[in-house]
């Protein structure tokens, strides 16, 4: 694999490693034969990639434990191994990562067959509700580090096939595209630097990188995997972490107070009075440090505050958990079966904290009360979404995954979340990196070059920066609008600063 030749420090991290007897704050008993949501042996023994989710419903539609199903054996062809050793979301050809500018603030072409940029990130500047990169810790641009004092970082990696997608809205009118094709992913990685102990231990998943210029193994400590199918075009929002990451801010059952990444063994025992606020702890309140973090820091305290994402008020919250238990209990116990690689066996090291999607696609994401979504409503991942996991779903924002990748459903008049900029965070520097122009929508429609100038350049200011620089501080107009996509709606041509 390619080492990194720029570093710019962003931020995730993945901490100390709890003693293998130990559990984490999932159960992960023994499967039961009757399982109600199994886990097929073959994703295993036969990792493929799903194209659509299974639809096990009496009146033809997906139940919850089909979409979970379909997150774990994406998840098990992901991790898999290839004949040269690589894992398949390692394989650049396939699942280019995403690169920047030596600045750090540009994006890079991600999409040539040479890594030249950096590629690591640990925060990230959050700008007018959208961010610059679709790297770092969502939401408030914090940096964490593990009780090791490493600092966590993140990587980007996505499907080749976004390479070729054109972003105009002329160009997707004549094909009739206003969604992601299926097939479509995009892949968040948060990463700890690795201890030679914690090496031997073979608990996390590694990969080998180069940071100023020193050989490092870094250790997976979460991901996002985010999925599109023809049925799906939201997309199918799963996540995932190692278990030895955080414990739990109000603990159900007794949980260990030593032994984790993020969390210290004295504000651990003393939870859940300690995850207050005000407590000396600072449970979930990572610091704004900038693009210029530093590779060790103060050490990050961090608690779940919705194990499994999910509230025992919410939707069909019990059969969701329900459905999130069966298939990391089921998953733990194939991988302890003799004979299973050990390339696969680490794998028992991680657990499915859940996954999010909507049910009827005609309708959009959001609103009070989240009506169509479903899942693990208050899905959050803990390293990757730190002091975004307070999660109101009567709140005007919801801060779950659709609380900022918004879907626009089918049956709105202006629905196309191609150009919309707000389903993938990413799409825009793909392109951006490659040299092309952009269309993004605009919030009203466009009459006229005047009026373009207005809505699409703004004016400069803090309250009006139109809408490239809106959606991306290093874009700016490039002079052009259209209002001939109906499905896009007025778009404003944009370029790369």
């Amino acid at each position: 694999m390619n080492t990194l030749k720029k570093l710019v420090v962003s931020s995730f991290v993945l901490g100390s490693l709890l003693p293998l007897m130990v559990q984490a704050n999932q159960a992960y008993a023994s499967a039961d034969a009757a399982s109600a949501c199994p886990v097929d042996p073959n994703w295993l023994k036969n990792p493929s990639l799903p194209t659509e989710v299974k639809k096990s419903g009496s009146d033809g539609s997906s139940d919850f434990c089909d979409f979970y199903q379909f997150s774990t054996q994406t998840f098990l062809y992901l991790m898999s191994q290839n004949s040269n050793g690589l894992r398949n979301f390692q394989v650049q050809a396939n699942y280019p990562v995403l690169e920047y500018q030596a600045d750090a603030k540009t994006p890079a072409n991600s999409c040539d067959s040479t890594i030249t940029g950096p590629i690591l990130r640990s925060s990230l500047t959050k700008v007018d509700g959208g961010t610059s990169m679709g790297t770092g810790q969502a939401g408030g641009s914090s940096t964490i580090y593990a009780q090791d004092g490493n600092v966590v970082y993140y990587d980007v990696r996505f499907s080749r096939a976004l390479c070729d997608l054109s972003a105009s809205a002329v160009e997707l009118q004549k094909k009739n595209i206003t969604n992601f094709p299926a097939g479509t992913m995009e892949m968040k990685f948060g990463w700890k630097v690795l201890s030679d102990s914690e090496i031997a231990a073979n608990s996390f998943v590694t990969q080998k990188q180069s940071i100023n210029g020193k050989a490092v193994t870094l250790g997976l400590a979460g991901m996002h995997m985010v999925s599109t199918t023809k049925d799906h075009p939201e997309m199918i929002w799963s996540t995932y972490e190692h278990k030895n990451n955080t414990p739990d801010c109000t603990p159900q059952k007794p949980q260990p107070s030593s032994g984790w990444t993020f969390a210290s063994a004295s504000c651990t025992a003393a939870l859940p009075a300690s995850s207050d606020p005000k407590n000396a702890c600072q449970f979930n309140d990572p610091k704004t440090t900038g693009t210029d973090s530093k590779p060790t820091g103060i050490p990050t305290n961090i608690c779940r505050v919705f194990p499994n994402g999910t509230d025992s008020n919410d939707n069909k919250a019990a059969e969701n958990v329900a459905d999130i238990t069966q298939q990391n209990n089921e998953l733990i116990a194939l991988l302890s079966k003799p004979g299973i690689d050990p390339a696969m066996k680490v794998l028992a090291n991680y657990f499915t904290v859940g996954a999010l999607w909507v049910s009827d696609t005609g309708k959009s994401s959001g609103g009070a009360g989240v009506p169509n979504e479903r899942g693990s409503l208050r899905l959050a991942n803990t390293v990757a979404e730190t002091d975004y996991q307070h999660v109101d779903l009567n709140s005007s924002f919801a801060s779950n995954c659709f609380g900022c990748h918004n879907y626009k459903g089918s049956g709105l008049p202006v629905n196309n979340n191609m150009t919309s900029q707000a389903l993938s965070h990413i799409f825009k520097d793909i392109k951006i990196g490659k040299g092309e122009n952009i269309d993004v929508t605009a919030p009203s429609v466009i009459s006229s070059n005047s009026m373009a100038a207005g809505v699409c350049a703004g004016n400069g200011t803090k309250e009006n920066p139109g809408v490239c620089k809106k959606a991306a501080p290093y874009l700016k107009w490039n002079g052009n609008w259209t209002n001939l996509n109906a499905s896009a709606g007025s778009v404003c041509g944009c370029t790369g600063s």
